[in-house]
């Protein structure tokens, strides 16, 4: 629903056509790799794209960037139903166990699936999406690093 807040869906609702998302995810569940993606399906005519604009999608990035993540937090202190963001430098997974990186964010659970986009704003490139907390780690969410198999991923998506 793009745009929502609030209750309020101003362009509706989007079905998605098709989904996909890397086997070493979907079959292996490598967090490494959870990520997803789905083609949306035309309105009445126009596309999702030509009706609110897209972002760009960016692969094989430098780590330890910059970037903002969006989401529509549900756990208190917030309700799902407005968009919030965070942003600030990603770091290394610091336990070794993916190849992740975490950025601080003090959103709340219903964070995972949002996306990231390098940069303090909402005008860089889609980099990532959000995965993945650790207990013991406060305020940074984790989100998968973009290279050769979730690229992969996204071209199959898009054909």
């Amino acid at each position: 629903m793009p745009a929502y807040e609030n209750g309020a869906a101003p362009f509706g609702q989007r079905p998605a056509s098709e989904l996909a998302a890397p086997s070493q995810w979907t079959s292996g569940g490598d967090i490494s790799f959870d990520t997803g993606f789905a083609t949306v399906a035309p309105v009445n005519g126009p596309t999702l794209t030509d009706t609110v604009g897209a972002s760009g999608v960016a692969f094989y990035q430098g780590r330890g960037l910059t970037c903002t993540a969006f989401g529509y937090p549900a756990a208190s202190p917030f309700d799902g139903e407005s968009l919030q963001s965070c942003a600030g430098r990603a770091t290394a997974d610091p336990f070794g166990q993916s190849t992740a990186q975490g950025t601080p964010c003090d959103m709340t659970g219903e964070w995972s699936g949002r996306p990231w986009l390098i940069g303090s704003g909402s005008a860089g490139s889609q980099n990532s999406i959000s995965s993945f907390g650790y207990d013991g780690v406060a305020k940074t969410m984790f989100a998968p690093y973009w290279g050769s198999v979730i690229q992969a991923t996204y071209v199959s998506a898009s054909s």
